[in-house]
């Protein structure tokens, strides 16, 4: 079964290949303006580099947040277009998780953090006991670093964009059982995706087109201004 996954949550888009959970291949780059414009090329030019075409494609698995609002809608928009043109099912995955499946060779605490802006960072605990196997342990959450911080295991892993701007604040907190990884390697990827929708899709699993939303986690700003 061949997946495509692709991944435009944050300042870089990712497409990935998978077959079967093995990865074939991946493109990623930093977006323009925005991923309207990256998106599609980078998915033509992944196809071309793997000598596949998109009718070969069974399932396409995308990433829903948290992340950026508009990043995430411009994803989920070009995913749903083409598997309603092609009938082809989805699956929505945490890009959060997504982050948290590219790191390899490391055993214990995981904790993928995004940059949500207004001072706090979207976040969520992971572990790995063994190497095929992730167990998450908290739910996808918006929170302040600080707070995350004084909660969280050591040793523990960092990866995400928030990295970048909260290392000194990680490291004074965490000291040196904290290990941070850089965004510009270790950010989310689009074979990742494939892998996690391929896991779903075997199983004979997919969301539903019509009612598959982005998951923000926290209310976008038009919507606290309506409340208010």
């Amino acid at each position: 079964m061949l997946v495509l996954g692709v991944d435009t949550a944050t300042a870089i888009a990712s497409v990935g290949l998978a077959r079967d959970g093995e990865a074939l291949g991946e493109e990623s780059c930093p977006a323009r303006a925005n991923h309207t414009e990256t998106l599609l090329p980078l998915i033509s030019r992944l196809l071309v580099r793997c000598e596949t075409a998109l009718g070969d494609v069974h399932g396409i698995g995308v990433s829903i947040g948290p992340g950026s609002f508009s990043g995430l809608r411009i994803a989920l928009s070009a995913v749903k277009g083409l598997a309603y043109a092609l009938s082809l099912r989805v699956v929505g995955v945490s890009t959060l998780e997504a982050l948290a499946h590219s790191v390899t060779g490391w055993q214990g605490p995981i904790c993928p953090i995004l940059d949500a802006r207004k001072g706090e960072v979207y976040a969520a605990l992971f572990r790995r006991a063994q190497p095929s196997f992730l167990e998450r342990l908290t739910p996808d959450q918006v929170c302040v670093p600080g707070a995350l911080l004084d909660r969280l295991p050591a040793p523990c892993l960092f990866l995400g964009d928030a990295v970048e701007r909260y290392g000194d604040l990680i490291l004074e907190r965490c000291g040196p059982a904290a290990r941070l990884l850089p965004f510009t390697t270790y950010h989310p990827r689009g074979a990742a995706v494939a892998r996690m929708a391929w896991e779903r899709l075997s199983r004979g699993e997919s969301d539903d087109l019509s009612t598959l939303v982005p998951c923000y986690v926290r209310k976008p700003d038009a919507e606290f201004k309506r409340v208010n």
